[in-house]
């Protein structure tokens, strides 16, 4: 029994990365409604993070169409 609990636990799909969200925004939702949903996922805090930096990316973007590039 402990066998095949540790087999099926290696087989399980690693932990992603906000790196693995950051390029699909909608899939950072869905996660992070089913984390709100509580579903129990390994992922909720990267895509929650993923979600950050593109509000974070938005928000530059919108700062430099009205400012210009804030960067030197």
């Amino acid at each position: 029994m402990r066998l095949a609990l540790l087999i099926l636990a290696g087989c399980s799909a690693p932990e992603a990365g906000p790196d693995a969200y950051v390029g699909d925004p909608e899939r950072a939702r869905r996660v992070v409604a089913d984390c709100a949903r509580g579903v129990a996922r390994r992922d909720c805090d990267a895509a929650r993070a993923a979600l950050a930096e593109a509000r974070r990316r938005d928000r530059m973007a919108a700062y430099a169409e009205t400012f210009g590039d804030p960067r030197p």
